[in-house]
């Protein structure tokens, strides 16, 4: 459209280039639809959009010009449904606004200013001219900072041109000649226009129809844009009640506010939505039992004062006539109505079970969201991606479930809400979470039982089906991916078929195993071995599976799944990461900061042989898990051996070869080193394991040789040491002081005359 209405720009100016000419800018501000407006029969502007102006064009002066307004996409003037003959002055500068409703009270019209200017008066103010445009709204005063900018504007007229500093302004509207009572602000940042001139027009209906009310501007070029609103100052608080008492003698209440009946009948896991209540003064919040006469029968009383423009949960909690934490209404004044990011949701969380422990709160794949919570207390808001969450209610401090709850809150982008802990744990009515919305919703969180799960194939077989009780979980399920954690049901008999792809029943299955997963366990199932071959298929099961780490590491597995590979070890830039791993056996976890790494594979103790190095870069997956997986035939048959990593979230990708390798230098291979040369090898023992701040080294020396303990980390380097000068043949128990390291994994590193030993060891303090 702007390449059309600027060549015909063009042409009209082309045409009349020989006619005097004055300035014009036209503002489309009728809530109508897109309309052409035709100037003598001429097609002047095309398909013109409501809020949207023309720049300041040139247009023949001292001659009478039709004006004819059409719906868009006419076929020429003769469409119109408006017609205006104006006549501009020669050098003259004019605004004209399209305005008013066709066929409405205020009527369609073009309303124009003639003494407009493109410049404002000099180089550091700029010009602004006020138009009231908005069909149903009364005459206005535009003040700022208490000032009238603009007096007495009714709808069709203009204010006149005012000269302001170039700066940003806040915009009262308010009643003509009432200035103290304030119908709305707006920002009007009018720094970045200096030396030039604006339009403010009042755009939209006042009363609430659509298009509703705005403020816009139309700068001297063309540009429009609306003003942004200024949040009306909050006056009162917002309270949000809650029946969370289970007591049987309050299964439903009335609840009084200085002596006015607010809640008749109010039940038991009830809520009402947010509602207005005047702040600064004192409510006297009255809770009677249920048909009382008045507030004079209320069981208890409390008194509260709300601030000015906050928000309140108020939960009546605790127990009336039932020994246990009495009767009272807990207060929450964090509440929100909404989710502070719109994609969302947050929850708040309220311990009110009056005869639940100390508990601890985790999510599933995501860990403790809560640790030590107890009752009655309040958690502020978690920000939740909308999603289905499992949540594990664990007794504080221990690993013991007591009940799993299904939270989904994949439908509630945008709002907020708080889960609240009701009901008895030993007694009726029983302990639930319930979580209640802004607007007063409760719903109740169904229990669950389900286990996590990752399913890698590492069996060099073609494709497969994976059938479950008879449904197909995984389609054409390819050699070395995997899935991500997904959920499945814990505590039932699940029946794992494995079939060719493209099978089509669970009948097709070759093979099939029966398994019941514990509730809250994850796990980690491997596809191994031949089909029909030796060693043959099978799934192994590992039941301490993890899909998060600590902020800065990753939590590494390793499974030994090549069929014709002997014992391992694993290193890990020269440390012994996984240690002595056969086929099909999984290393168990350990937690390295999320790095790159050159990784070695050795026989079983024997780590001076290295068969192969690989470059493992980890950096990328700070905070996950991941299990490295050996695949293949280290024979060369087909497929070749390679290690492979399988991520949390179902990606997998092989280790590249590390073409550098030439050998253990500088240290870095630390535990690649020579032999005993034929001396007695020393015996060694770490205990504690994992230690806190000591670790008891038991030492058997089988010679007279100087001796040295070291503490190493992953990367290779010395963090601590002790000389224990030339040891004794036998046995003994040195005290080792590990200072101040952090949690995590090292290696206890001892050179006893020729021999060097190196065991890992982890810190959790």
């Amino acid at each position: 459209m702007r390449a059309k209405f600027t060549l015909l720009l063009t042409l009209i100016t082309m045409a009349w280039a020989a006619a005097q000419t004055a300035r014009v800018q036209i503002i489309h501000n009728s809530p109508t639809p897109n309309v052409d407006i035709y100037a003598n029969g001429a097609l002047l502007l095309d398909n013109f959009v409501f809020r949207t102006a023309t720049p300041y064009i040139d247009v023949p002066a001292n001659v009478n010009i039709d004006i004819a307004v059409a719906p868009a996409n006419s076929a020429s003037a003769l469409d119109a449904i408006a017609n205006f003959p104006v006549q501009f002055q020669a050098g003259g500068t004019y605004v004209v606004v399209a305005a008013g409703v066709v066929g409405g009270a205020q009527p369609f019209n073009l309303f124009v200013y003639d003494m407009a200017s493109e410049m404002a008066n000099s180089a550091n103010n700029v010009g602004v001219l006020f138009f009231h445009g908005s069909p149903d709204a009364p005459m206005v005063d535009i003040t700022t900072g208490g000032n009238v900018l603009f007096d007495n504007i009714a709808f069709g007229n203009f204010s006149s041109l005012a000269n302001v500093p170039a700066a940003s302004y806040q915009l009262d509207v308010t009643p003509a000649n009432d200035n103290s009572t304030i119908v709305a602000s707006y920002n009007a940042d009018f720094s970045f226009w200096k030396g030039r001139t604006a339009v403010v027009f009042a755009s939209g209906f006042f009363g609430g129809n659509n298009p509703a009310f705005e403020p816009w501007v139309a700068l001297s070029t063309g540009g429009t844009f609306p003003l942004s609103a200024v949040a009306t100052p909050v006056t009162g608080a917002k309270l949000q009640v809650i029946h969370n008492s289970p007591d049987p003698a309050a299964t439903e209440v009335d609840i009084y506010v200085n002596g006015n009946l607010l809640l008749d009948d109010f039940a038991f896991r009830k809520a009402t939505p947010f509602v207005d209540v005047p702040a600064g003064v004192t409510l006297n919040i009255a809770v009677a039992p249920a048909n009382s006469a008045s507030a004079a029968d209320a069981i208890a009383t409390f008194p509260v004062v709300l601030q000015d423009g906050k928000r309140y949960i108020a939960v009546a909690d605790g127990l009336v006539t039932v020994p246990g934490p009495g009767f009272n209404i807990e207060i929450f004044d964090m509440g929100q109505e909404q989710a502070m990011s719109p994609g969302n949701f947050d929850l708040a969380v309220h311990h009110g079970s009056p005869d639940a422990p100390a508990v601890d709160i985790a999510a599933r794949g995501i860990g403790n969201l809560l640790t030590d919570f107890t009752y009655p207390s309040f958690a502020n808001y978690l920000s939740l991606a909308p999603s289905t969450y499992y949540l594990d209610v664990k007794p504080a401090g221990s690993s013991a479930i007591v009940e799993t709850y299904e939270a989904n809150v994949s439908g509630l982008a945008g709002q907020a809400g708080i889960a609240i802990a009701s009901g008895f744990l030993g007694g009726t009515p029983g302990f639930t979470i319930i979580v209640v919305l802004a607007d007063g919703t409760v719903v109740e969180l169904p229990t669950a039982k389900i286990a996590r799960l990752q399913v890698i194939h590492n069996s060099p077989t073609p494709t497969v089906d994976v059938w479950v009780n008879g449904d197909k979980l995984l389609d054409d399920f390819a050699f070395r991916t995997a899935t991500p954690y997904i959920t499945v049901p814990a505590g039932v008999n699940l029946n794992l078929g494995i079939a060719l792809g493209n099978s089509t029943a669970a009948s097709d299955a070759l093979v099939d195993y029966d398994v019941t997963l514990d509730n809250g366990k994850t796990y980690i199932v491997v596809a191994n071995g031949i089909v029909g071959g030796n060693p043959g298929f099978n799934l192994e099961i590992f039941d301490q599976g993890r899909e998060r780490a600590a902020a800065g590491d990753v939590a590494l597995l390793f499974f030994h799944g090549s069929p014709d590979a002997p014992e391992v070890d694993i290193l890990a830039n020269g440390g012994v990461a996984f240690d002595d791993v056969n086929y099909a056996e999984f290393s168990g976890y350990v937690d390295v900061p999320a790095a790159s790494y050159q990784i070695a594979v050795t026989p079983a103790n024997d780590n001076s042989t290295v068969v192969a190095k690989y470059t493992a870069d980890l950096s990328f997956w700070k905070g996950r898990s991941a299990v490295v997986f050996a695949s293949g035939f280290l024979s060369g048959a087909n497929p070749g051996f390679e290690p492979w990593v399988a991520l949390d979230n179902g990606g997998t990708f092989p280790l590249p070869v590390d073409n550098n390798f030439t050998g253990g230098n500088g240290g870095v291979d630390f535990i690649q080193l020579p032999s005993n040369d034929g001396d007695i090898a020393a015996e060694l023992q770490l205990m504690p394991n994992p230690a806190t701040d000591w670790l008891n080294v038991l030492l058997n020396s089988g010679t007279e040789a100087r001796t040295r303990l070291s503490v190493v980390n992953l990367m290779g380097q010395t963090l601590l040491a002790q000389d224990l000068g030339v040891v004794q043949i036998g046995q003994q128990t040195i005290q080792f002081d590990l200072g101040n390291l952090q949690n995590g994994t090292y290696f206890l590193r001892m050179e006893n005359g020729n021999t060097v030993k190196a065991l890992p060891f982890l810190i959790a303090r």
